[in-house]
This record gives C-alpha cells, structure tokens and sequence, in this order.
C-alpha cells in the first residue's frame, strides 16, 4: 500500500511539474539542412541527422532571441555564450515536426520544436542588468558629454632633401696628357636643398567643433539608452555652473588634433557624483569630408567614433569600465547635410549599443 501511495505521489509531481514547466515555456520551430554520405540506413546518415536536429534546435532558439524587445536583447548578448554552451538547461527540443530525405540530393531537412524556458532565461538576463528590473524611479542615471569635430585643414610637412649636383670640367689649362690619360681633372659641385625642416614631423591636422552635430549625436544616443532602460541626462546641464570654461578649454584641445583634457573629466565627474549620477559617458566624434558616390549621384560622409569611453560614479573614485573606438559609419543622402546626419545617427546609435553592453558585460549596473 506504502509503495503504491509513493508511485502515486510522484506521478503526480512529474505532471505538475510539467504543466508548471509549460506554463512558463514558448514554443518556437527551427529548421535545418545537411547533407550526408553514404547509404540513408547506415551510421554517417544517422550522424548527420544528429547534426541537423541539433542545429534546427539551435536556429528556433535564435528566432526567440530575435523576437526579445531591443533593451532586453542587448543584455542577451553580453552573456550570449554561457547561454548557447549550456541550451539544453533553457530549452527542450526533442519533438521532430517534420523530416525530410532527399535520397537523389543526400540531403536531410529537419523540422524541431523548442520549447523555451523564458523564466530561468530572465533570471540570466536580470542577473547581469538589475537595470531591467527596475522601476522608472529607479533608473540608472547615464550623462552624456559628446563633441564633434570636422577636418578644416591639415598641414603635411616634408622631410629637406639635400640635391646634389655635380659636373666634370675639361682639362685644366696647365695640366697634360700622360702615357695612363689626364694627370688632373676639375669638378664642379653645386648643392641645393628643399623641404622645412632637418627633422621629420607629423602631419598637423584643424577640426572645427560642430554645436549642431553634437545634439544630434546626443538625440540618436538617447534612444538607445533609454531603451535599455537607463535615464539619460544631459552632462552639461549637469555641470552648468562651470560649464562655459569647461567647454572652451575642451573646444580648443579638440579644434588643435587633441582629446577631452583629462583634468576636465575629473573636474566633471566630481561633480556629477554629487548629484548621485550613475554613470558618465565621454565621447569625441571625428566627421569626414564629403565624397561624391558615382554609381547614385549621392554625397556620402563617414563618421567615426574616435574615443568614447564610459565610467561607473559612486563609491570612491570613478571606475573605468571601458572604451571604444573606430565605430563608424557611412551616410548617403542627396547632399551634404542630409548624409551627414545620416552618418551622425547611425555611428551614435552604433557606439550606444557597444557602451550599453560595457555596463552589462560587468553585470554591476
């Protein structure tokens, strides 16, 4: 009686477990295609089948992923590769839909259904961004300091280059001829030199500090913060007080080929701690001349992300979690503005994405 009351028992925990467990699961198909060698009933047929089950699995547990909202996938990919080395623990799939063997082909098409486990899927994700969980009050606050600079004019400096020249004169007047030819000869060498400088230097370039493109670099980064559920802030507005001579001393460093001066950044951060701002993001973007697109008549432009780098505020000193550079991207539109602030967009939205899985790569936000 004790043994049939125990059977029955655990019978009834495997149903509810299964009906809990579907409760929480999605289901998704995938499908693949292999080829195999050999006869459809032996050994490396049966290998492959193995291969294209497991990658049709794979690829319905990728459409899953496409179908996550943005803010949500962004965490995904910081810990994309503990997930996929370990997806049996996130899904199951081992229901074959439909299968397909094409004998002429020796070709194998699968059909797999997966049934996702979006709970312990989100337990991961949470545990690497507390961000996603929490309320709009609670939202970690990112200020932004953005700049962009254009090429105005470069100066290319050469190396001098010392021309020597020389031309052999005739016989010398009191000079003869001897049995071995002539006893003395006469040269005559002239030297010329061109070029600045004895000592190779680097080619200078000027920027100028474009107002206007840095507020649209700020727009297009906003989005993709805000999407991933930070609050984005102007850094500026922020450090009101002291901006005007923050500012100018950035715009000269900038407009002369250099950086953001980095007393400046401490100056800010200092402040911006104050106001219990989370993270803080400084950037320089450099803009490129116009170039005309013969095949669409178009202009095109190519923005790049010099050097963006962001730090985490709060606790002690600022920490550094990281920088990014050469993020860029190619703008085409029917004239020079219009590819311009296609570039801007695209290279911001770009680099956005890179800092926001900065943070969540650190899994601290």
């Amino acid at each position: 009686m004790i043994n049939v009351n125990n059977k029955l028992i655990l019978f009834v925990l495997v149903i509810f477990y299964s009906l809990t467990a579907n409760l929480h699961a999605v289901e998704f198909r995938g499908v693949a295609v292999e080829n195999y060698k050999g006869s459809s009933k032996g050994k490396k047929f049966k290998e492959a089948l193995g291969i294209a089950k497991n990658k049709a699995c794979k690829n319905a547990f990728r459409k899953y992923v496409q179908d996550m909202e943005e803010s949500k996938r962004q965490i995904f990919v910081g810990i994309k590769d503990q997930i996929y080395s370990n997806l049996s623990n996130y899904m199951i799939c081992e229901t074959v839909v439909d299968e397909v063997i094409d004998k002429k082909q020796k070709k194998i098409e699968v059909v797999m259904k997966a049934d996702i486990d979006v709970v312990r899927l989100d337990i991961e994700i949470k545990k690497s961004s507390k961000v996603f969980d929490t309320d709009s009050g609670e939202k970690s606050k990112i200020a932004m300091i953005f700049f962009s600079r254009t090429v105005a004019a470069q100066r290319q400096f050469n190396e001098r280059v010392s021309k020597v020249d020389k031309k052999t004169k005739g016989l010398d007047i009191d000079e003869e001829e001897t049995d071995t030819g002539v006893s003395s000869m006469t040269t005559e060498t002239n030297v010329s030199e061109t070029g600045g400088s004895k000592l190779k230097k680097a080619d200078i370039s000027e920027y100028i500090v474009n107002d206007n493109d840095t507020v649209k670099l700020e727009g297009a980064m906003k989005q993709i913060f805000t999407q991933a559920r930070f609050e984005p802030i102007s850094g500026a507005r922020q450090v009101r007080k002291k901006w005007r001579s923050f500012k100018s001393e950035i715009v000269e460093s900038l407009e002369n080929g250099g950086s953001i001066p980095e007393e400046i950044r401490w100056e800010i951060e200092d402040i911006l701690m104050e106001k219990n701002v989370n993270y803080v993001v400084f950037a320089y973007f450099d803009v490129g001349i116009p170039e005309y697109h013969e095949s669409s008549g178009e202009q095109v432009v190519n923005v790049a992300v010099s050097y963006a780098e962001i730090s985490r505020l709060g606790n002690g000193d600022p920490v550094s979690l990281g920088t990014i550079s050469g993020v860029q991207a190619r703008g085409r539109g029917s004239n020079n503005d219009m590819a311009k602030n296609n570039a801007l967009r695209d290279t911001a939205k770009e680099a956005a994405k890179e800092l926001v899985a900065l943070i969540n790569s650190k899994g601290i936000n």
